[in-house]
């Protein structure tokens, strides 16, 4: 319980005061009502056998009610001991009701909660238990409604497949995942997919033509349609390919969703945990910031092989930040705006629109008066990592 008093005491000097200004100079953003979640929040704190990592958080509003479902394990890395943990709150977060726990002898990973109609999905995957390899085999979901509550655990999908984001968008669901050898030596070979539903259970390639959107480094993919319907996406290109190391910034005509337009060259800073929303047409982007990056050091005269370990040894024992960022659609950048809570181990945001000018984000870290600490440091503390919620609020400038 240390760290909550000093954190909330931190967080009155470093992140309150300040407010930032969009690429237009259009809008002020703030971030405002901040508040830890779990396992501090009223509801949460009762739950019995919770392990000291919360992470890997998921958000949705349905039927009045905030939903929230999150990963709780002994550390980050895989456990046989990992639970999928659901609650609810009807007052955004100040008091919760704990709904469900699926817990299955597996790590449990990348919990997403969305809905269509009348029924809330939750998503997660299902992996291996050695701490040091990435073992995914199966995701699983389950549904609720108000006339049936929370069914039973079913498998979604049979093969290693893990979806990155999925949102609602022009009146169907939309959907990115990637397949294969994540983490291998040498290329990697991941196939990136872009899919769309109008049921939340059944899933179509955008074209069937052209199922891979691309094959290379790339693993997740966060996206978002701006006023246009002009898709935008960035990738976390961390297992590297001919265009480099780091991330892309890419996009689609609505045309066709199919063909992404991506850079020759990867830019070197990784965006991890990519998560996009639109505000008035603009792009922002919500991703873990290496500090003291960038991700690719340049070191092209080594092999695939070589750089590939290197490169994830040095960002590992780096210090961490959660950052917002906003897309330059002119000169296809992503230019930061401001950090957000987080440090050593933390981003795997979850964002909910409240109002057209305010999006509440949930999100992870260490304690955050651990402020320079590593990744890696993070990761493997007893201290574990928290939830917390805060929301960033746009307010248009008097020009």
């Amino acid at each position: 319980m240390r760290y909550f008093v000093l954190n909330s005491f931190l967080l009155l000097f470093l992140f309150i005061p300040f407010s930032y200004a969009d690429l237009g100079n259009k809008n002020s953003i703030s971030l405002e009502n901040f508040r830890w979640i779990a396992p501090a929040a009223p509801g949460i704190s009762e739950i019995p056998g919770l392990e000291p990592s919360n992470a890997n958080i998921a958000l949705a509003l349905f039927q009045k009610k905030l939903y929230m479902a999150w990963r709780n394990a002994p550390s980050h890395f895989a456990s046989s001991r990992t639970k999928i943990l659901i609650a609810s709150s009807t007052d955004l977060g100040e008091h919760w009701t704990p709904e469900k726990t699926i817990q299955t002898g597996n790590d449990l990973r990348e919990p997403f909660l969305y809905s269509i109609g009348d029924t809330l999905f939750l998503t997660y995957a299902e992996l291996g238990t050695n701490p040091t390899s990435f073992d995914p085999k199966q995701i699983w979901r389950v549904e609720f409604s108000e006339k049936t509550s929370w069914s039973e655990p079913i498998v979604w999908v049979d093969h290693p497949e893990m979806p990155w984001e999925i949102k609602f968008r022009q009146n169907k669901l939309w959907m990115t995942s990637y397949t294969g050898n994540h983490y291998k030596s040498g290329d990697s070979g991941i196939e990136v997919h872009f899919r769309n539903s109008i049921d939340g259970k059944n899933w179509v390639d955008v074209n069937p033509d052209r199922p891979v959107i691309y094959k290379g480094g790339v693993s997740e993919v966060g996206f978002e349609f701006d006023e246009n319907e002009k898709l935008w996406a960035v990738t976390r290109n961390e297992d590297g390919d001919k265009t480099g190391f780091g991330s892309h910034l890419t996009s689609a005509e609505s045309s066709d969703y199919s063909l992404w337009d991506f850079p020759k060259k990867s830019d070197p800073n990784r965006y991890d945990s990519p998560r996009m929303f639109n505000h008035e047409g603009e792009i922002y982007l919500i991703a873990r910031r290496d500090i003291d990056g960038p991700y690719d050091m340049g070191l092209d005269f080594l092999s695939l092989s070589v750089r590939k370990p290197l490169y994830l040894a040095k960002y590992s024992l780096r210090a961490k930040r959660t950052a917002l960022y906003q897309i330059d659609k002119t000169t296809r950048k992503v230019v930061w705006l401001m950090d957000l809570p987080g440090c050593g181990d933390t981003a795997f945001a979850s964002i909910v629109e409240l109002s057209k000018d305010r999006f509440l984000i949930g999100n992870y870290t260490s304690p955050l008066d651990y402020q320079e600490n590593s990744w890696l440091s993070g990761q493997t503390s007893a201290d574990g990592t928290q939830l917390y919620f805060v929301e960033i609020v746009f307010t248009k400038k008097v020009q």
